[in-house]
């Protein structure tokens, strides 16, 4: 930690002192994403790494537990606070290593989005009524390392707030408590999450990698009574304008209301000059029919489109080809749902579940018996070491179903090892994910 924090203080010193202005790869120009120097249009393409500092109930072989802070709890129950808290460090060190980076440059990705746990960088419980807010510097290793990474192999980051501060959403992929916090107390979440937004633009301030901030994922707001459709607009507005006081030409990737699918709630959008829609859909958008709602928006605001977060598709995987076939040819660029799951094939690397870890999954659906504290302790530590990608199955059809990904170049240009291929039968559709 120390000695990236150093790095990054010279490297930032060394421009200065050339006189140069560090500039982030990737900006906006009218309804494309472009290269800050040259001018050249890009196409952002490369995957959300889900699962890693956000799990869900779904990709661990779950529904009763399904988000962050149960897993947190049911966790801790068996094993103790103190292993609890060395069991998180192994899995989050080992799901995302910078091989992962390095392999999936060398694939053709040119961009990541990070879902970000806020509670895992600014704890829950203990926080002030006013600023200054309290943070975690354990939770912000993981981010130094990814922007780390990402600088090295010149991959675009994209920070996505998946669980915001009280959250946007009254589901389990925002970490809620079962209430949608962010609006119904924007008194007291708005603040913290604002704050945060700021304190991750200001720590990342100067690192090329950063091409923008996806400000939250999946809000939903028309769903629940007594909920003021129109915040949202105005959450964006006011949040564009914390991060603009730090970084002035960042994309702002803007999700709509009802799953980052209507975005008429947020017209106009017309409040910054560097704004991306950041559209979500299941299955993937395939033709332009699917896209036209968005893409009569994109040209009404001339602005860009992205296909922030879509996937879970099984093999044979031809969804994928034909979506992504598809937005390139329509100047959309995409992001995959995600990189790595436990015992799915949806993705590029499938981590088998160990057999004690099977039986704590068990355990938690309620048909089998408890562990005890030490068998639930080494099982949980095992599973966590597991979770590398080389002890995963590596599918290569499903990366090379993302045209133009190629799974053969981590082999061929970068030496990477590749694993032994794995292809199987797996049923696609997103209601039968367990």
């Amino acid at each position: 930690m120390r000695y990236f924090h150093k790095a990054a203080y010279l490297s930032l010193l060394w421009c200065i002192v050339l006189g140069a202005q560090v500039q982030g790869y990737y900006t906006t120009k009218g309804q494309d994403i472009v290269e800050r120097k040259t001018g050249a249009k890009v196409l952002l393409q490369g995957f959300g790494l889900g699962g890693w500092l956000l799990p869900e109930g779904y990709m661990w072989g779950l529904r009763h537990l399904n988000r962050p802070r149960q897993f947190e709890a049911a966790i801790e129950e068996l094993i103790g606070k103190e292993d609890a808290a060395k069991f998180w460090q192994l899995y989050c060190d080992n799901f995302v290593t910078e091989d992962d980076v390095k392999a999936m440059k060398a694939w053709g990705v040119n961009s990541l989005r990070i879902p970000l746990l806020a509670s895992m960088l600014q704890p829950r419980e203990g926080q002030p009524a006013l600023p200054p807010f309290v943070y975690s510097e354990e939770g912000f290793k993981y981010l130094d390392r990814i922007v780390e990474w990402c600088g090295k192999y010149e991959v675009a980051l994209i920070w996505d707030m998946h669980g915001a501060p009280g959250g946007q959403n009254a589901e389990n992929i925002s970490d809620s408590d079962g209430t949608a916090h962010l609006w119904t107390e924007k008194e007291k979440y708005w603040p913290l999450c604002m704050d945060l937004w700021k304190k991750i633009a200001e720590r990342y301030q100067g690192q090329a990698c950063i091409a923008g901030y996806d400000l939250l994922n999946e809000p939903l707001l028309r769903r629940y009574e007594g909920i003021d459709p129109n915040l949202l607009r105005q959450f964006y507005v006011e949040l564009t304008g914390v991060i603009r006081t730090i970084d002035k030409e960042g994309i702002i990737f803007i999700e709509g209301d009802d799953w980052a699918q209507e975005f008429t709630i947020l017209e106009p959008m017309n409040w910054d000059e560097h704004l991306a829609m950041a559209f979500h859909s299941y299955p993937p958008t395939l033709d332009q029919k699917g896209l036209e709602r968005w893409d009569t928006l994109r040209k009404k605001y001339n602005i860009p489109l992205w296909h922030g977060e879509t996937g879970e598709q099984g093999p044979p995987y031809l969804k994928n080809q034909l979506a992504t076939e598809f937005l390139n040819s329509a100047n959309v660029g995409w992001s995959w749902w995600t990189h790595k799951k436990f015992e799915r094939q949806s993705q590029p690397w499938d981590c088998p579940r160990t057999e004690g870890f099977d039986k704590i999954i068990t355990y938690w659906k309620g048909q089998g018996e408890r562990p005890s504290q030490e068998q639930a302790r080494e099982w949980l530590l095992e599973q966590a070491k597991k979770t590398r990608s080389e002890e995963c199955k590596f599918l290569p059809e499903m990366v090379r179903s993302l045209v133009p990904l190629n799974p053969e170049r981590h082999s061929i240009e970068q030496e990477i090892r590749n694993p032994k291929p794995v292809l199987s039968h797996y049923k696609s559709n997103k209601d039968n994910w367990l």
